[in-house]
């Protein structure tokens, strides 16, 4: 497919990376496109190069054009004489000498020379040189040699649009309800409300959906569902359980998590519209309540506008709700942190890695995988390698260092591996066979309803009239581990220890933690819930997440039928909707959490 950009005074040209035809080896990372402003292509190749992306552009003249790339040095906030992420670009098979992601510690420009386009249309591709996170958000074509292009985020975003001539929306699409993120929370939120007649839109900025619980994340669900007096909830939930699981090392695959079956699912319900690959990039708002959301569909390189009479924030970070102003908090020191899961395989014959100075340097210290270093459960060797305890960001902002936090795990993985191949000569037939670069968070905005959970209410048993949702996990929160301070050196901690503290389960938890008390059609679901911080300790596993989903989608009916606002659900109908929760009869067994 051809992408043809718009002309302007300055006769530019600007090429996102999202409608790019061929990724090849590279990914597209859309994690932090509300704060560094477009999705970007990651050459996440594990210290091997990867394969060529490519695309065909259409110029709107010949002639000669200066260059410049929207890319950085993702190591240079700690190390600004190295660059491991460094690639080029092609033009029309022929490479520009310019190297980059060889500058700058924050995103920015980085000018590549001037090039003859000789040809209206011509092949563009990205060409890795090192296969070390390598990345490139822009790449713009300008006849002016001293144009800057801007950097702020909202800048950015403007820019894009007028020189993609994305300056207004696709004819509006409504809906009863819009649910952002598909993760479980928001997967059994749109199935809850679409199965009780609700027309429903779930918007999802990744290719597959499950969140945490997928292919590309790949955390196993926990918690429990199916309690008295509320049998069915967590039916939805059962549906979406895997056959086969695995924990940590090597035997936790992505095929394990059933992406097809979940998308499988959601494409077949009646009433259910499922956009993958499209972000929420703004709000526009009607007094107290969001009138739509304009929605960035990547693959097609348009802006759209979706309007609702509700939506539900299940965005993990509380996106959403954010954008519409709606109250909340974060704690932005002492959260829990984002997990980037590794492992490392046996290849059957001696492996070699190349040696990552710019990475942590973890040759002077313990850490788990390392000559008996035992982990949190005290295990060792292998399966050490990569669990959920190699765990950066929680001293940082969770939204605004969210990226900063990924690649610290990318320097914690790298430097560890480099240490025991090169330094400790162990693991000599393994290799590096996978790592994500998604994020799986834990913790970031929480959002305040007419209920704040706290820690103290749960573990002394407060009763809710309009309680509905089973908690049962203990509180599970995670800190930096003080045995491995010493790996600390550079003020990131990237090994945590879960702090553990039981109550009596289930707890029932309130209704009214569901939606925003200020934002008067805003339901909440997911990890950012109306808890504290304590609190979310217990409530932010998955299957307990999707049980919360299940609960907004039957409210959801309850504001269609009645013409009410999730609050009212509460002070106008609360009796009939426990009831109606009650009711709900049991048609699978979830298994109990392992």
């Amino acid at each position: 497919m051809e992408r043809t950009g718009k002309e302007n005074s300055t006769s530019m040209i600007l090429i996102g990376m999202g409608n790019f035809e061929d990724y090849g080896g590279w990914s597209l990372d859309t994690q932090f496109v509300t704060t560094m402003g477009v999705p970007y292509l990651l050459a996440h190749g594990l210290g091997k190069p990867v394969k060529d992306a490519r695309t065909t552009v259409v110029f709107p003249e010949t002639g000669e054009y200066f260059v410049k790339v929207y890319t950085y040095n993702w190591v240079a906030p700690w190390k600004k004489d190295m660059a491991p992420g460094v690639f080029q670009i092609g033009v029309n098979g022929t490479l520009l000498e310019t190297q980059f992601g060889t500058t700058g510690d924050n995103w920015g420009w980085q000018d590549g020379g001037k090039v003859d386009i000789k040809t209206e249309k011509i092949v563009l591709t990205l060409h890795d040189l090192t296969g070390f996170e390598g990345r490139c958000g822009l790449i713009l074509f300008s006849k002016n040699r001293d144009f800057v292009p801007p950097v702020k985020t909202d800048e950015l975003t403007e820019f894009y649009k007028e020189l993609t001539g994305n300056t207004g929306f696709a004819k509006e699409e409504h809906f009863d309800l819009i649910v952002s993120g598909a993760g479980i929370a928001g997967i059994c939120a749109a199935l809850s409300a679409a199965r009780r007649g609700i027309k429903t839109a779930l918007i999802q900025d990744r290719p597959v959906v499950g969140g945490n619980n997928s292919s590309e994340v790949r955390v196993w669900l926990g918690g429990e569902t199916n309690f008295e007096p509320f049998p069915g909830i967590g039916n939805i939930v059962a549906e979406l359980e895997q056959k086969n699981k695995g924990h940590y090392g090597s035997s936790n695959q992505g095929c394990l998590y059933e992406d097809e079956k979940k998308q499988r699912i959601l494409e077949e319900q009646e009433n259910l519209s499922l956009y993958l690959e499209h972000i929420v990039t703004g709000v526009q708002m009607q007094e107290s309540s969001i009138r739509a959301v304009e929605v960035f569909d990547m693959k097609q390189n348009r802006y759209k506008l979706f309007s609702a009479d509700l939506f539900v924030d299940s965005t993990g970070d509380g996106t959403l709700g954010y954008m519409a102003g709606a109250d909340h908090e974060v704690t932005t020191n002492g959260h829990m942190g984002m997990t980037n899961h590794w492992h490392v395989k046996d290849m059957g014959r001696p492996q070699v890695f190349p040696e990552c100075p710019w990475a942590i340097d973890l040759k002077q210290v313990d850490f788990p995988g390392r000559d008996g270093v035992r982990d949190v459960y005290n295990g060792e060797g292998e399966m050490s390698l990569g669990g959920w305890f190699w765990e950066s960001g929680c001293e940082l902002d969770p939204i605004a260092k969210a990226e900063y936090a990924r690649d610290t795990n990318f320097r914690a993985m790298y430097g560890a591996w480099d240490c025991l191949k090169n330094f400790d000569n162990s693991y000599e037939n393994y290799s590096l066979e996978y790592a994500s670069y998604i994020g799986g968070k834990r913790e970031s905005r929480r959002f305040f309803g007419d209920v704040v959970l706290t820690k103290c209410e749960v573990g002394q048993g407060k009763k809710y009239d309009d309680a509905c949702v089973p908690s049962t996990w203990g509180f599970d929160v995670h800190y930096p581990d003080r045995r491995f301070y010493a790996a600390f050196y550079e003020g990131d901690g990237f090994l945590t220890k879960d702090y553990h503290e039981n109550f009596e389960t289930p707890y029932f938890v309130p209704y009214r933690c569901f939606y925003s008390r200020n934002i008067n059609n805003l339901f909440l679901a997911g990890r950012n819930i109306s808890v504290s911080h304590d609190a979310l300790g217990t409530v932010r596993v998955m299957r307990t997440c999707g049980m919360v989903g299940e609960v907004v989608g039957v409210a959801a009916d309850f504001c269609k039928k009645y013409h009410i606002k999730p609050r009212e659900v509460y002070t106008q109908y609360a009796d009939a909707f426990i009831k109606e929760l009650k009711a709900i009869p049991r048609k699978a067994v979830s298994p109990k959490d392992w």
